[in-house]
């Protein structure tokens, strides 16, 4: 049984990161390789997303246990998002895609763009003109004209953001160590999955919903930065009919085809009455307390026994 440190060391740190398709591939096989011997198999699919003629964008969903056999499925993002310095507000199950935080994300690559055109306008090619290509002056201008085209390139989509800790880190955290309280018949009758796009376009959300068959049957359960707070907060769709004893279920929504389903975060009410993800996908994502990542394994644990007890096994 693997503790809580070593999950924190493994996925806060050595895997925190996973914005590139590189970085995803490498957290999907050392996951896989953590849930195998829990007893359960591990399915990565591949989708493609068309962009514009001749590219595309890969995302991946990994799908452990049997979901088509499953009662409840429980669902959380995995990707990581660009680095918006803690200038913009980020929330949990965010509907729609936030123009204002992948603006911010952008906005060192707008700035080191136009520091290399006026660079180039205004130093570079004037040395060249007066000194010759081939002189000091001017292979070290061309060479530092290649390097901020580098750069631009690099991170086009913006500087991915190195701590996520509790965005969301922290969820993948207290999944796998609530996995380990599970028992033999509770796995088979609960199924788990890690979606790609949660911080852009919730493409994986989508990939989810053409995988599943008989999904009016199951019920979900999404989580989001559970390590936000001690505090955890229900939401749940007005047409679901769902009550379990001592839970309190706002109202509240995502964008999804699919009927049966719970949110699940944490954090604390702001004067808009919405729950905020402090310091969420800036460098300040840095912290996660292990007390509070047990106390909701323990949280989350019992309260999905209890959806279990109250449905019985198809």
């Amino acid at each position: 049984m693997t503790d809580l440190k070593d999950l924190i060391v493994r996925y806060c740190l050595l895997f925190g990161r996973r914005f590139s398709y590189k970085e995803k591939i490498a957290f999907l096989r050392v996951i896989a390789k953590e849930l195998i011997p829990l007893g359960y198999a591990v399915d990565a699919k591949l989708a493609k997303l068309k962009l514009r003629r001749n590219r595309y964008a890969n995302y991946y969903n990994a799908y452990i246990g049997d979901l088509n056999h499953a009662d409840i499925i429980v669902a959380t993002y995995y990707d990581t998002g660009i680095n918006s310095f803690n200038l913009s507000k980020t929330y949990p199950f965010q509907r729609a895609f936030s123009k204002k935080t992948y603006l911010i994300g952008l906005l060192p690559t707008l700035v080191l763009t136009i520091m290399a055109i006026l660079l180039a306008l205004f130093i570079i090619l004037p040395t060249i003109q007066t000194a010759g290509i081939l002189s000091p002056a001017g292979v070290i201008s061309a060479l530092g004209l290649l390097l901020c085209f580098y750069l631009i390139m690099r991170f086009r989509s913006g500087i991915p953001n190195k701590n996520n800790f509790v965005c969301n880190s922290s969820t993948i955290i207290v999944l796998l160590s609530m996995i380990q309280k599970l028992d033999p018949a509770a796995k088979k009758r609960i199924a788990f999955v890690l979606y790609d796009g949660g911080c852009t376009n919730q493409f994986g959300l989508r990939m989810l919903e053409d995988h599943i068959k008989n999904r009016g049957e199951k019920q979900f359960i999404f989580l989001d930065s559970i390590g936000n707070s001690e505090s955890l907060h229900f939401f749940k769709p007005a047409h679901f009919d769902y009550q379990q004893q001592g839970i309190t279920f706002n109202q509240g929504e995502i964008a999804t085809s699919l009927q049966k389903y719970i949110l699940i975060t944490a954090g604390e009410r702001g004067k808009d009455n919405q729950i905020v993800i402090k310091h969420a996908n800036s460098s300040r994502d840095k912290q996660l307390s292990e007390q509070i990542a047990l106390q909701h394994t323990n949280s989350l644990h019992q309260f999905l026994m209890t959806m279990l007890t109250a449905k019985a096994p198809r």
